[in-house]
């Protein structure tokens, strides 16, 4: 089972899902660097992880697909990771990175840092991030040619993810 995103959703979510810290890298990292101390930091993206590990903050779970802007891309990464790997066609969202999300903050929560290598796309791996992390976390993902958008979990910000995610279109396997 997958869920599709439609085309009324993706306009929607042209816009960001938290505030968009605008500059050309390393700018917006610089300037969000202390918002992240101590907190449960989530990127998502081969960028804006590599960026948060240059700030010498190791993001507790990484979403990456080892490209960015449809060419091939190595970002550093914190080799004391747990690593799993999912399948997630572009513009989806499958169970299989909905489980390895949620099981990845399981893993969190015993003081293992996690990294998920999406085979496909992981641009949409936000919305299953907010849902599952602790209030309080910050959710990184950027916004190619503008900045990075910095989300704060809250009980609102978990509330908006689901909607969007139950506005989806549900394919079944075999569909």
């Amino acid at each position: 089972m997958l869920f599709r995103l439609t085309e009324k959703l993706r306009r929607e979510l042209k816009e960001p899902l938290g505030e968009l810290v605008k500059g050309p890298i390393p700018e917006p990292y610089l300037r969000i660097k202390e918002e992240l101390r101590g907190k449960t930091v989530i990127t998502v993206g081969d960028v804006v992880t590599e960026n948060v590990l240059k700030l010498g903050i190791p993001p507790s779970l990484a979403l990456y697909d080892l490209r960015t802007k449809r060419a091939d891309y190595s970002p550093d990464i914190n080799a004391k990771a747990i690593f799993m790997t999912v399948s997630n066609p572009p513009g989806t969202i499958t169970k299989a990175l909905l489980d390895a999300v949620r099981k990845a903050f399981r893993l969190i929560e015993r003081g293992r840092p996690v990294h998920i290598l999406v085979s496909g796309e992981e641009d949409l791996g936000a919305i299953p991030a907010v849902l599952y992390a602790p209030l309080g976390s910050v959710v990184l993902y950027g916004q190619p040619d503008e900045g990075v958008v910095l989300i704060k979990v809250t009980p609102e910000c978990k509330r908006r993810c689901a909607q969007i995610l139950a506005k989806m279109e549900v394919v079944r396997d075999g569909d």
